[in-house]
């Protein structure tokens, strides 16, 4: 955190360098020989290439066949297009017509019951103006019906288990999985591999060596837990969803056909109070998960074995393998899926076979880790033996329960299920081990402190400036349940509003402690969320997890609190986690537990409450459908509205590509004098002089060739929104804040802060005023800026910042650098750059 002192000036807006080629990288390599010498050591042969800072490395599994390629950044970010093919001329099929299908479209996302149906068709037919045949809302469930075939259906069937010698039937909804069905980069002296879509990963790579050369993988991601689908939570479904890890994350974790689809609905088991806490039935419960999904599993099987030949997009026949790459669920569906006993047993990880009183000690970790086969392993050996004791003993060696596992009947070479389990932030951390236990524990030191202690957090929380997509509290101290993301709000700012209440001394020292603890797995979180990771993000995130591993292991923290438990342990498989199968946005259970609003939706608007499961899947088919229709319309329109462009002008610039931008004013307002600015901003220290320093800044700027003298009846216009569009340091994309310089912002006080660059540095500052003047027909955007801690030369932004004032010292402010993934890495590079990390 950095403290800063007040000053002010006038800067220009312009378009500047990103911070990253001035912060992250390194001089080129000027040296052609030795650049030669490093390609050949690359295994690349290919004519003479001066390697420079930022080339991309891209290195392909050799049963691909393709070399090596390296690339300048920019040709590598820059995206492809493909012609596509000419699309269907009547998608809306089987509809008679595109606007029987809208309508219908309209009437089932609204969820209009049988009457509102009719009524809308009548109004449409009074009103028409093209083509349109439907006749009733039976008109409209038969067509629906008909659609439905377009895509894979859900199918139903009967599960068998066997309780005390009696054979107990339960049904699984389920539809066909098959038929839904490395990188590095040159930072000057070497290449730094990064990782984000789990094709870029070890995991993947290595179960492509595990089939034929030319076969393809293709990777699934499942998700399964119960949902409450009545207010009280008396009627309950169990979806199963799948995700292509095939397909990039922004498709794959979004909405529409690319996204998540519901490819399963599990039986609940009733709890039986004449086996209530019995290890047999706890071993019925998960038998009875088992064998429905096996019934989810089953068309990818087969394939994950020997491979199943199906024709792609472009119409060329290609051998795939299946295999669940990832498993995104909380922790007790690892406990479900991998068969191990939970909480009560002695060895609680699922991944590894840590002790249980050893879960507190989250790093170095040295442990065993769980495999399939050696799991199957045990199982033999248990059944081999004769006594239900001796059988017994083996399991609970492991904590494994006698149950045949489903995952175990994919390809053990590709499919693991200890290795697909995954580290979920949400879960683990969110609504885990902060939410949970931090969070309370928190809480209730302060309380012991005395109420005041209380009021000041929220005080200080209310203080802290607004942030576009983080939630602003005026008060936090009564929270004791909430949602994951208002959990990772807190999270992210408790450390500004309680430092200063929470002092190291013997009076606070244990809370003292747990805010230091709170801010180590904060900074090992904000590592965990990075959505590309590089070698060297990894290894820092390694160093912060050791970190907070000392912090929690010390004596300090309250004695009579128990930290030994499975959420605090699992963060050890963080990072192994991210360098097998990606950022941990490809297993967050965040996109899945969305999915779950529309099911109970459906059960409430689109159910007569009995047998809800069939209603609830044909009305999720439905949408399903009805988002495929609605893509094939849209793709149509699209091309035909590109080949009239072509007509029109052949030799027209590329319309697909987005104009760019580095600043963009918004939210103009009427002109003003700069005699009214002054007189409106009298009692304002930063805006005296404000014509004189505006004249003095104009006359300095290389492109001004005549005096300039602006006269107090002169008149700029001024604006009270900002847009900057900056490189991530996250992901290497264009990235844009969104500001505000607004005395009136949902009618408080709005004036955001910017990182600014100058000829002597990095500086912070506050807006106080957006507009543009006019000089020789030429219009300057300016800001008037108030400046923290350095002086000042030429200037530009280069991206939003968030300054929380220091409540121990009035005028100083702190730089909260947990707001968002990119401040976090950029003030650790100014931190490294002035060695303050040495």
């Amino acid at each position: 955190m950095y403290r800063m002192t007040d000053r002010k000036s006038v800067i220009p807006v312009d378009t500047v360098s990103s911070p990253k080629a001035s912060i992250i990288t390194k001089e080129p390599v000027s040296n052609e020989q030795e650049s030669q010498k490093k390609m050949q050591s690359y295994g690349l042969r290919s004519r003479l290439y001066k390697l420079l800072v930022d080339d991309i490395r891209t290195e392909f599994h050799p049963h691909t066949k393709i070399t090596t390629r390296i690339e300048a950044f920019s040709a590598f970010t820059r995206q492809h297009h493909y012609e596509p093919p000419c699309p269907d001329r009547q998608p809306w099929l089987p509809f008679r017509c595109q606007l029987d299908f809208e309508v219908a479209e309209l009437a089932h996302e609204t969820t209009l019951t049988h009457e509102q149906t009719m009524r809308l068709i009548q109004l449409v037919q009074r009103g028409r103006t093209e083509d349109f045949t439907l006749k009733n809302y039976a008109d409209v469930r038969n067509t629906w019906e008909a659609a439905s075939h377009r895509l894979t259906l859900f199918e139903k069937d009967t599960i068998t288990v066997p309780l005390d010698g009696n054979d107990v039937e339960y049904t699984v909804h389920f539809r066909s999985l098959w038929d839904w069905g490395r990188l590095s980069k040159f930072d000057g002296d070497l290449f730094i591999r990064f990782i984000d879509e789990p094709w870029t990963t070890d995991a993947f790579w290595e179960c492509q060596s595990q089939i034929p050369p030319e076969a393809k993988p293709l990777v699934f991601i499942l998700y399964a837990d119960k949902s409450k689908l009545s207010s009280f939570g008396r009627e309950k479904g169990y979806p199963v969803i799948a995700r292509l890890a095939n397909l990039p994350v922004a498709i794959r974790n979004g909405n529409g056909v690319g996204g998540g689809r519901v490819v399963g609905w599990l039986p609940l088991v009733k709890d039986n109070p004449k086996y209530k806490g019995t290890q047999q039935f706890a071993n019925f419960k998960v038998a009875v998960w088992h064998a429905a999904f096996k019934k989810v599993l089953g068309s990818i099987i087969p394939p994950s074995q020997h491979g199943q030949w199906a024709n792609c997009w472009d119409d060329v026949a290609r051998l795939f393998y299946t295999l669940v790459l990832i498993l995104s669920v909380d922790y007790e569906e690892q406990s479900v899926m991998s068969l191990t006993r939970g909480v009560m047993s002695n060895f609680l990880c699922p991944i590894c076979l840590i002790p249980e009183d050893k879960l507190s000690s989250v790093m170095p970790h040295n442990y065993t880790l769980r495999t399939c086969q050696a799991t199957n392993d045990l199982l033999i050996k248990a059944r081999a033996e004769r006594h239900k004791g001796q059988r017994e003993a083996i399991l609970k060696g492991q904590s494994i329960r006698d149950v045949d596992n489903t995952f175990h009947e994919m390809n053990r070479k590709t499919t693991d299920v200890h290795h697909a389990l995954s580290y979920d932030r949400l879960h683990i951390v969110l609504r885990g081990l902060f939410g949970d236990h931090m969070w309370p524990e928190l809480q209730m030191l302060i309380s012991f402190l005395g109420r005041d202690f209380a009021v000041k957090v929220d005080q200080n929380f209310d203080a802290l400036p607004c942030w576009r997509n983080m939630n602003h509290f005026d008060a936090v101290m009564a929270i004791t349940f909430t949602d994951g993301s208002k959990y990772e709000d807190i999270f992210k700012l408790i450390v500004f509003a309680a430092h200063d209440i929470l002092p190291n001394t013997d009076k606070c020292k244990i809370a003292y402690l747990l805010l230091r603890c709170i801010r180590a797995y904060l900074e090992v979180d904000l590592y965990a969320a990075l959505e590309v990771h590089t070698t060297e993000t990894i290894a820092a995130g390694c160093e912060a997890l050791q970190s907070f591993s000392e912090l929690m292991n010390s004596e300090a923290l309250r004695p009579d609190k128990n930290w030994s438990f499975p959420k605090i342990h699992l963060a050890a498989h963080l990072f192994d986690d991210i360098e097998a199968k990606g950022a941990t946005c490809n297993y967050n259970t965040k996109p899945n537990e969305k999915c779950h609003g529309p099911l109970r939706e459906s059960y409430q608007q689109r159910t007569n409450f009995k047998n809800v499961a069939p209603q609830i899947l044909r009305a999720d088919h439905w949408s399903l459908v009805s988002e495929f229709i609605r893509g094939r319309v849209d793709e149509l329109a699209a091309y035909d509205a590109r080949m009239d462009e072509d007509e029109v002008d052949k030799t027209g610039p590329d319309t697909n590509i987005a104009s760019n931008f580095h600043i963009r004013f918004g939210s103009r307002q009427p002109k003003k004098s700069l005699e009214a600015i002054e007189e409106q901003h009298i009692d304002n220290p930063s805006f005296r002089r404000f014509r004189t320093k505006l004249n003095a800044f104009l006359n300095a700027l290389p492109t001004v060739l005549q005096q300039v003298n602006m006269l107090p009846s002169d008149e700029v216009i001024e604006f009270r929104f900002l847009k900057v569009n900056y490189e991530s340091l996250v992901d290497f994309r264009q990235t844009m804040d969104y500001l505000h310089c607004s005395p009136r912002f949902h009618n408080l006080l709005r004036y955001d802060c910017v990182i600014v660059n100058t000829t002597t540095g990095v500086l912070f500052a506050q807006l106080l005023f957006l507009f543009t003047c006019n000089v020789d027909d030429t219009s300057y955007p300016i800001a008037l800026v108030r400046p923290y801690d350095a002086p000042i030369g030429r200037q530009s932004i280069i991206r939003g910042v968030a300054l929380a004032p220091n409540p121990t010292i009035p005028g100083d402010f702190l730089i909260m650098d947990t707001v968002d993934s990119d401040i976090f890495l950029c003030m650790k590079q100014m931190h490294l750059a002035a060695r303050h990390l040495d």
